[in-house]
């Protein structure tokens, strides 16, 4: 999110907006909840890889604590995990529906949040679009929708941003009508402000270690400003130190991890990141216009926002350009989506045309979002119809395979290892088979799934039958004879 400062406003202005602080408040509600009901259907549909991982790795495994303990290369996002593990043990439930709740409804925040910020200092008109841009996003609708940490990352950086915005500003209302405020908003602000900064921080930092470009850009505006004091320096102390404690146990994993991935320049990320951030295909055409204008009056009008901006540059080009890593994706970067969101609401505020442009990129945004985005209401992979044709295999008498160390890792979400299923990573593995499952039936050359292309090779010329299972991400089920009823 772009974390600028608006301009300081007149007393006059701030009485204002209290007289009209209810309408913001309405709209955000309204956003958050309408975004809320839009990402429930297909609430049960089944699992994809990594939000299977996460259920079967991180989450079905108990105790809660445990998930400060392991990682799986970076797939561990591990507040996430500790907080869907909790949800594991109040409701005793692990199947999708139950693990989708908490990040439809951190995305839902996300969006009710965003819609009131911009509504409040830019007009509902733009609160309403930066809040449509924001929930319609077909990237955004996606991870928010997935078993994984990128709905909670974004909503703690929005609410991180907004205190580094509000904090000056606070000051400045509280200087201008000190009538109305003394003893009221800036000793409110000031009380608040630092804990709400920290735990944003540090929980969205716990989250995804792609919360550090944000702080970065919170960096920039504190130095352009000239307030990174005693009071900043210690709230990003705290944050080290609470969200360190999230990864103390697993950063040697993470390191090898990191060591382990080859180095590629992949130079066409920056331009995927961009069209990503504004919706993608004709959504971005449409919207591209609305983030230029806004990010032209922003820069222009804050001296923080330019500091932001510079911090926040400079952070992107090292990981792209400096650490070169081959595991990086767009979706890393879904937190700009606010910043893009919020640029549009300024572009509306200023250019009233601009709220038919924006309107258009919604509409397109949304449509991409629900029919062109794989398993919106369907499942989008077999995982589940797999486990489903082990566990007739078990109860059948007879022993059920999965292929690969890849295909094990979404079984997990579903079944017990040892008991529903028996790994096969190795081709003499498949003696002990009666029926195999190629969960991860996946059309690859990487050298990463040589071991289980080996496996699955070698099962496809042992066994007489073959079934394909499910939507999306199939599933290969291999056996020496007709697959009992399931």
């Amino acid at each position: 999110m772009n974390p600028s400062a608006a301009p300081a406003p007149s007393a006059t202005a701030a009485r204002q907006g209290r007289t009209h602080s209810g309408r913001p408040a309405t709209a955000g509600l309204l956003a958050g909840t309408l975004a809320f009901v839009a990402y429930l259907p297909g609430l049960g549909r089944s699992l994809d890889f990594d939000s299977a991982e996460t259920v079967g790795r991180f989450v079905r495994p108990g105790p809660p604590w445990a998930v400060f303990r392991e990682q799986a290369v970076f797939n561990n996002h591990p507040l996430f995990s500790f907080l869907e593990q909790l949800v594991r043990v109040v409701t005793g439930r692990s199947d999708a529906a139950a693990m989708r709740v908490l990040p439809i409804l951190c995305g839902a925040l996300a969006v009710g949040v965003l819609t009131w910020f911009v509504a409040r200092r830019h007009g509902l008109a733009a609160g309403l679009a930066a809040g449509a841009v924001l929930a319609c996003n077909p990237t955004f609708v996606h991870l928010s929708r997935a078993v994984r940490g990128y709905s909670l990352l974004t909503l703690c950086a929005i609410v991180a941003t907004i205190v580094v915005a509000e904090d000056r500003r606070a000051d400045v209302v509280a200087d201008a009508d000190a009538d109305a405020v003394k003893g009221a908003t800036r000793p409110q602000w000031r009380r608040w402000s630092g804990p709400l900064y920290v735990a944003a921080a540090s929980v969205g930092l716990a989250t995804h270690l792609y919360m550090l470009p944000v702080l970065a850009a919170h960096v920039g505006v504190l130095l352009a400003r000239g307030e990174f004091d005693d009071r900043w320096r210690r709230r990003f102390l705290w944050t080290a130190g609470l969200a360190g404690c999230a990864y103390a146990g697993m950063a040697d994993a993470m390191l090898h991890a990191t060591a382990a991935h080859g180095r590629v320049f992949r130079a066409g990320m920056p331009w995927q990141v961009a069209t990503m951030v504004t919706g993608g295909g004709w959504a971005s055409l449409a919207l591209a216009p609305l983030v230029g204008v806004g990010a032209w009056v922003v820069l222009r009008g804050s001296r923080g926002a330019r500091g932001a901006a510079v911090a926040l540059a400079v952070v992107l080009v090292l990981l792209w350009a400096g650490l070169r890593s081959a595991a990086l994706e767009d979706r890393f970067f879904v937190w700009l989506v606010p910043g893009a969101a919020y640029l549009v609401g300024v572009a509306v505020a200023r250019i009233r045309a601009g709220a038919l442009l924006a309107a258009g990129s919604v509409v397109l945004a949304a449509a991409s979002a629900v029919s062109v985005a794989p398993g919106y209401t369907a499942d989008p992979t077999g995982y589940r119809a797999a486990a489903a044709v082990l566990l007739a295999v078990r109860a059948a008498g007879e022993t059920g395979c999965v292929a690969g160390s890849t295909g094990v890792q979404p079984m997990l979400a579903y079944l017990d290892p040892g008991v529903d299923f028996t790994a096969v990573t190795d081709p003499a593995g498949l003696d002990r088979c009666d029926v195999l499952v190629v969960a991860t039936w996946w059309p690859t050359t990487a050298d990463w799934f040589a071991q289980d292309r080996r496996v699955i090779d070698a099962a496809e010329a042992r066994y007489s039958h073959r079934l394909v299972i499910g939507p999306g991400d199939r599933a290969l089920v291999l056996s020496d004879g007709p697959l009992p009823a399931f």
